[in-house]
């Protein structure tokens, strides 16, 4: 006989576990589903995505300090880095996190399947496990099976010459001397400046004509002249010939040109940065350079997870992208379906994928919450200047009809920044003349991962600049920038 839940979650990533305790909350009895080996919970986030690559960046950063330590005073002679050390340091804190997520689980009381979950019925789920099968019946069900790194034609992974993210964290014991990375989006960059800090000799190839491109363009030059002075090789409006790829005994050999017009115009339209991209290949032509490494990176492409869920017992609608058509709130053309993360589309980031499922778990209980909403989802990079944003460029609201009024404060007046030794960058604030109010914020420099939070918050509240100003900001601190920048919307800035 089938056991009954109110909701039945198939996937445990952000998307899936964090509404799970949302719903627990909420009084629901609650099965997860989890096909991932080992039952690890988490998601791509923790297990191969933001925690271990941030926590390998973390020690990329460290290494950077201890090169200018003696400007600080700190002679650092004899300092080397051991990277089986940084690999094991990322696995403890993976696995530190991976039992604080058991944990949750069993302290909201929500029963977890190890297997691959699909649809019988739209409220019936078979789930596949080791030794046998079992049926659920729910209420309602979430699904949040995420994406995965997708391959390339001509560029497969073999987890030694063409990897992926995932294998770069999966590296227990060595790094690569020199890397192509076909990509400069949030991944893509990260991974650039992280390999430049070890050592690594990078060159980073990107079809668009600038980095970061779904960013402001003024942090993209700002990025590339930081890249520039690191000694990374960018390779703008340039695409690889994935048919000239040669594996060699020392690496790796791939064709690169100039890309055209109609490359750059058909990425733009079908990638993006903080989703399903598009890869930056192509046919080199005559004209085209040869590229060396010990291995290439791929870090252009994702997909959405759909194909164990057996969606054709449902009246779940899928695009021919694999993306899930959901409204505002998460619900599918399924009554009881909601689905929340990478396979509906937005942006695919943990933070976003959690808050979807919280707004799905919520609506589905009747408790009439706030409505997704896109232009509130900050949007980080954790390359070396970090990289920060949210809602409209000045191009973008202009575009939309908005009569724009823009400021740009830079770090160098800020005195922490000089203090830390950081004081490249600058923040951005772009706001609605008629009404004053926020429409979008673009950082990039020391912090503003976490500095871009204060902006979220505003415009949540339909706060104006004006009042961020008003706010008291401690000093000396990084967050002044940010109150800075609001009080040069309207020219009032103090320290520049």
């Amino acid at each position: 006989m089938a056991e009954k839940f109110d909701l039945v979650v198939i996937g445990g990533g952000n998307g899936g576990y964090i509404p799970a305790i949302r719903a627990s909350q909420l009084g629901m009895s609650v099965a997860l589903i989890e096909k991932r080996e080992g039952g690890h919970l988490g998601g791509t986030c923790l297990n191969v995505g933001c925690i271990p690559t941030k926590a390998l960046l973390q020690t990329a950063g460290m290494l950077n300090e201890f090169k200018h330590g003696e400007e600080f005073g700190i002679k650092t002679d004899g300092v080397e880095f051991d990277y089986e050390q940084a690999a094991k340091r990322k696995d403890q804190v993976v696995g530190q996190l991976r039992k604080g997520v058991q944990g949750l689980m069993k302290k909201n009381k929500i029963q977890v399947y190890n297997g691959v979950g699909s649809f019988v019925e739209p409220k019936k789920i078979k789930v596949e496990l080791e030794n046998g099968e079992e049926e659920l019946e729910a209420g309602n069900v979430l699904i949040a099976t995420g994406s995965a790194v997708s391959s390339l034609p001509g560029l497969e992974f073999d987890g030694e010459k063409v990897i992926s993210s995932d294998d770069v964290v999966n590296m227990k014991d060595h790094y690569p001397e020199s890397v192509i990375i076909l990509g400069s989006g949030a991944v893509g960059v990260e991974f650039a400046s992280m390999y430049n800090d070890f050592g690594t000799e990078v060159t980073v190839v990107e079809v668009l004509d600038r980095l970061v491109p779904a960013e402001d363009p003024e942090i993209s030059t700002e990025l590339q002249k930081a890249f520039d002075k690191r000694g990374i090789n960018i390779l703008t409006s340039t695409m690889a010939d994935p048919e000239s790829l040669e594996k060699t005994d020392d690496g790796v050999k791939i064709q690169v040109s100039a890309a055209g017009q109609g490359e750059q115009e058909e990425t733009e339209e079908e990638g993006g940065s903080y989703g399903g991209e598009d890869a930056p290949t192509g046919d080199a032509g005559s004209d085209g350079d040869t590229l060396e490494a010990e291995c290439i990176l791929v870090a252009v492409g994702r997909k959405t997870v759909t194909e164990d869920l057996n969606l054709d017992a449902t009246s779940v609608e899928i695009s021919d992208r694999g993306i899930i058509q959901v409204n505002e709130f998460g619900q599918t053309a399924e009554d009881g379906v909601y689905a929340s993360g990478d396979v509906i589309g937005g942006y695919w980031l943990a933070h976003a994928a959690g808050h979807e499922g919280i707004i799905a778990v919520e609506h589905m209980a009747g408790e009439n919450p706030l409505p997704m909403d896109q232009s509130l989802v900050p949007r980080v990079t954790f390359c070396r200047p970090e990289v920060a944003s949210f809602g409209l460029t000045k191009a973008q609201a202009e575009e939309e009809g908005y009569e724009v009024k823009e400021s740009k404060f830079p770090f160098r007046a800020i005195g922490k920044a000089l203090i830390e030794g950081e004081p490249n960058g600058f923040f951005k604030i772009v706001a609605d003349t008629e009404t004053d109010l926020i429409l979008g914020m673009h950082a990039i420099g020391p912090k503003v991962t976490d500095l871009i939070a204060e902006g979220v918050f505003a415009k949540l509240v339909e706060g104006t600049p004006q009042e961020i100003g008003m706010s008291i900001h401690a000093h000396p601190s990084l967050a002044e920038v940010v109150a800075e920048s609001a009080m040069a919307v309207d020219g009032h800035a103090i320290h520049f």
